[in-house]
């Protein structure tokens, strides 16, 4: 006869209680916690940690905006379509919502009637307003697969317009920002899993961890120092309700103490004064910032503002990592939700939308003055080395000259150039006049 018997995989040691019942670690189970949005709106209100938390990587990902490449002119139009809308600092609003609340969209408001109706290329954009995920209602998720929604909604419901009513809209007037990411799964998802979620969840508890350590520590500073009498009989007053004798004394001699400095007691009493010793904290107040830093996937250096640990002490390597994880997130979240919105931008700009006409976002990390400069004398030696000792070589001239203009303005390594040209005008006009005049 054949005894079947389950075998689980995993390390096991009996004698140890390694993998059994009495293991305590056998036990554990992570629970997810539903929070209210008013909890998150509060933890957010009155906890300066979770701010810069949920601050810092929307700021970050705004602050050097985006850099188009076209025609000086070109660019200007665009910028003014933007400084219009107020784009820059709509964005960073939905994005710091989106990280808070697990989600938030910016509606774009044009002039098309039915706005249930998908996105025209064609529509005249009239302005942009961020709406959060309490604001919207997302509709059940597509579960066509030939749908280019598939696993999204295609509607959001507004939950009131100005009469009271809710308005349908299509997903495509929407740039859809999410918060910390989530797997979605067509079959299981519900309205709220349209989102994500809070980035505050995950670090819930080292920020909880992180708060109480400091205000303990705030604590103990009060009683850093206790002066200690022992009375002869103090228990003998005590029990004989002598209790205004025993405080009247206490006062008298922190008077005394307070007066002179000195400490004045019977020849029998004994007086003694107990510290506490502060000279671990600082190594476990950083172990606490460290865990929140991680939670939040923010170098410590960054949330906190302090220096680095570490033989270089400078924290270069977590700056250019937290850096790429910002560039990350504008590639591959932040371009791709506000394409749409991009091309009406262009559009309105300009009138159609040139495929040479793009944007890319600039690098976070700061140069200094030496970087710049360095920068500068690299750029333009690669441009006279692709001019090549004959005018035309490689590169026309002309447009070569146009190109570096371009590049020079970019990097801001000569204040002033982008209108001098316009004043003076470029390679080409000056050539053009020349051989006017010739």
């Amino acid at each position: 006869m054949r005894i079947l018997t389950n075998i689980a995989d995993g390390l096991r040691n009996v004698v140890a209680n390694l993998g059994t019942a009495r293991d305590k670690t056998a036990h554990t189970q992570y629970v997810d916690t539903m929070y209210d949005p008013q909890d998150l709106l509060t933890t957010y209100a009155v906890s300066w940690v979770a701010r810069a938390g949920v601050d810092l990587p929307a700021e970050d990902a705004v602050r050097k905006w985006r850099s188009w490449r076209a025609g000086a002119e070109q660019i200007s139009k665009i910028e003014a379509v933007e400084e219009q809308l107020g784009l820059q600092s709509k964005l960073q609003e939905c994005l710091i919502s989106a990280r808070l609340l697990g989600g938030a969209a910016i509606y774009i408001n044009t002039a098309a009637p039915d706005k249930s109706l998908p996105l025209g290329e064609n529509e005249q954009l009239k302005s942009i307003v961020v709406m959060t995920r309490n604001t919207l209602r997302a509709e059940p998720a597509v579960k066509d697969i030939d749908s280019e929604y598939y696993g999204m909604p295609e509607f959001y419901t507004l939950n009131s317009g100005e009469n009271g009513e809710r308005v349908t809209i299509h997903a495509s007037r929407f740039v859809i920002l999410h918060g910390a990411h989530t797997v979605k799964d067509p079959a299981y998802s519900t309205n709220d899993s349209a989102w994500g979620d809070s980035v505050i969840k995950a670090a819930r508890d080292a920020l909880n961890q992180r708060n109480s350590t400091m205000a303990n520590i705030a604590s103990l500073i009060f009683e850093a120092k206790v002066d200690v009498f022992k009375f002869k009989g103090f228990a003998d007053m005590l029990a004989s309700n002598q209790d205004d004798a025993i405080i009247s004394r206490a006062h008298l001699q922190a008077a005394m103490k307070g007066i002179n400095g000195a400490v004045v007691i019977d020849g029998e009493d004994e007086y003694d004064q107990k510290t506490a010793s502060f000279g671990s904290l600082p190594e476990v107040i950083a172990k606490f910032q460290e865990e929140v830093s991680g939670a939040f996937r923010i170098p410590v250096t960054r949330l906190f503002g302090r220096s680095a640990a570490g033989l270089s002490g400078q924290g270069d390597g977590d700056e250019r990592v937290y850096y790429d994880r910002v560039a990350h997130e504008q590639a591959t979240c932040i371009g791709p939700a506000m394409r749409k919105l991009d091309r009406l931008i262009v559009r309105q700009a300009l009138g159609s939308n040139p495929l040479e006409v793009y944007y890319e976002w600039r690098p976070l990390r700061q140069s200094t003055e030496l970087e710049r400069a360095d920068i500068f004398g690299k750029v333009a030696s690669g441009a006279r080395a692709i001019a090549g000792s004959t005018t035309g070589e490689i590169i026309p001239l002309d447009a070569l000259s146009d190109s570096l203009v371009n590049e020079l303005t970019e990097l801001g390594v000569l204040p002033g150039l982008e209108k001098s040209i316009e004043e003076y005008g470029t390679l080409s006009e000056q050539n053009s006049f020349t051989e006017g005049e010739l």
